[in-house]
């Protein structure tokens, strides 16, 4: 097999600590500690192990072992939701960990082996692969085993002109050009000397600079829009959600709803048409349908405050009613129901449980008595301003759900969610993080409320314009504008993700190919010699 450069890894033990070295690179790359300069060179050190290793299954599992690493390191909140709410001791609570990252961590070793085969037949080629077939598998990240596509690489791009790019491409852009980079960087560790691998990352560096300078977003627009985000804080813990059952005691029902209607007051000088509350995501036992109290504070409130509305609530379908979903209901100023969105994308072992992880004890950590049932229809709620689409809490990691739930028209996107599992991890940051961007792709207006997490207004450039405290009951009142611009992204999704899945299959097409050839070079030479 010809190698146009010789590997600098030459020890598997080696190998093994730049794979370990390049997960903990892309763990401290987001939040926290989002030290999201190394984005640029935290892929480096695997694909340097990877195009060193002669042998592909040992590059699969060097990549696995990257992927381990940053599984382990990033979602390590894991295990501690699965301890407090999934009811598991330390010791399954662990092996729920290690049965999640042999589930995930084959993705990177996929790249791993990819890497390992193409540098085989050509080096050169499997440096050209690795940012596409990067973008690849964040795509199957997406798609396959329930899709967990949480802190996909470019989610730790910070310059804020780069970040527009996902506008046109998706995250994936920035998945690519972050995995582009460290490629190049490797091939400069190959050949030092080479002017060429100088002058093409010293390009990149220019181009990403030049980039960002161009598409930096204007300042912030002045908008007369009146949002007012409700943060409940209501209790997880069973025995916190008795006081929180409005047949049973009103009073955490009539305060949010006093809440609510002060701040609108408060804050409605100068605002533009209809106000839009909006309650998070909430484990209170609110059921907007079978609870007249409920329904009635809640039609109530819009009535008073003149003001579009957005709740949170459980409803039922099935023939008896028994099967569970999670609701957003949308109200009119007049208190008429305008939209009922059920959750499509359920979380797993949150509320459903996989068929194919029913033999384990890992239950879910909600309190319904079955599982959830998904909704399948992308309606959004049109009023007399503009739409809104809503989404609920995890559906915010799946940016080609998200794109369909964008309004035709003027609209807004909100995002209701119940942050409350994370505690006080990093996760709550890395889910607004992650929730950024759907704003920058669709080129809209995020209103986020939480019932415990990080309440926020994003404008369509992803920056955070205002939020709420944590950790404590809260209204956070911010402007924000219906818009109607279509993104690229909007109108064709991730044209750019399957695209650079085709180019990595084309490449491995080739670098077979070159196999071939190789082969035939090689007994022509065995021929002439006899």
């Amino acid at each position: 097999m010809r190698r146009l450069y010789p590997p600098l890894l030459a020890c598997p033990l080696v190998r093994l600590a730049a794979c370990i070295l390049s997960g903990l690179l892309l763990a401290l790359a987001f939040p926290l500690p989002d030290l999201n300069f190394l984005v640029w060179v935290a892929c480096a050190p695997l694909i340097l192990a990877a195009l060193s290793e002669p042998r592909p299954i040992l590059g699969f599992l060097w990549g696995c072992a990257t992927g381990a690493v940053f599984l382990a390191a990033n979602l390590y909140w894991f295990m501690g939701v699965m301890q407090r709410y999934g009811h598991l001791d330390l010791a399954e609570a662990l092996a729920a960990m290690v049965l999640f990252l042999v589930m995930f961590s084959p993705f990177w070793g996929a790249f791993g082996l990819a890497e390992s085969w193409a540098a085989r037949r050509s080096i050169p080629l499997a440096l050209i692969l690795s940012p596409f077939v990067w973008v690849a598998l964040e795509l199957a990240r997406t798609y396959l085993i329930t899709g967990f596509p949480w802190d996909l690489l470019g989610y730790a791009v910070a310059p804020r002109g780069l970040e527009q790019l996902a506008a046109w491409t998706g995250i994936y852009g920035l998945s690519f050009a972050a995995a582009l980079t460290s490629a190049l960087l490797v091939w400069l560790m190959l050949v030092p000397r080479s002017w060429r691998a100088r002058a093409a990352l010293a390009g990149c560096a220019i181009v990403w600079i030049a980039t960002n300078a161009a598409l930096a977003p204007p300042p912030v627009a002045k908008a007369r829009r009146l949002a007012v985000l409700v943060q409940p804080d209501a209790p997880l813990n069973n025995a916190g959600l008795v006081n929180w059952a409005p047949w049973k005691n009103p009073v955490p029902l009539e305060q949010l709803v006093r809440l609510s209607l002060e701040t609108v007051k408060g804050e409605e000088k100068d605002a533009d048409g209809a106000p839009l509350i909006v309650w998070s995501e909430c484990s209170a036992p609110f059921f907007f349908d079978q609870d007249p109290i409920f329904r009635g504070a809640v039609e109530s409130m819009a009535e008073r405050a003149k003001a579009m509305v957005v709740v949170n609530t459980i409803t039922f379908a099935g023939p008896r009613e028994t099967r569970p979903q999670n609701t957003a209901m949308a109200l009119a100023p007049s208190g008429n129901v305008i939209l009922e969105y059920h959750k499509i994308h359920l979380v797993p072992m949150g509320e459903y449980v996989p068929s194919w992880l029913r033999f384990t004890r890992m239950s879910k950590v909600t309190s319904e008595v079955s599982d959830f049932v998904p909704g399948r229809s992308y309606e959004v709620a049109q009023g007399r301003d503009g739409g809104i689409g809503v989404f609920i809490c995890y559906e915010a990691i799946f940016p080609q759900l998200v794109r369909r739930l964008v309004p035709p028209g003027p609209g807004v996107l909100v995002n209701i969610s119940d942050d409350t599992w994370y505690g006080r991890s990093a996760a709550r940051y890395q889910h607004l993080n992650i929730a950024r961007f759907r704003a920058i792709e669709n080129h809209r207006y995020l209103l986020r409320a939480t019932d415990d997490g990080i309440t926020a207004i994003i404008d369509p450039y992803g920056r955070v314009i205002a939020r709420a405290p944590q950790y404590r009951r809260a209204a956070l009142a911010g402007r924000f504008r219906y818009l109607s611009k279509r993104t690229f992204y909007t109108s064709y999704g991730d044209v750019f993700g399957w695209s650079a899945t085709g180019v990595a299959l084309a490449i491995l097409v080739v670098a077979g190919l070159l196999r071939r050839l190789f082969a035939g070079d090689r007994v022509a030479a065995v021929e002439s010699r006899k």
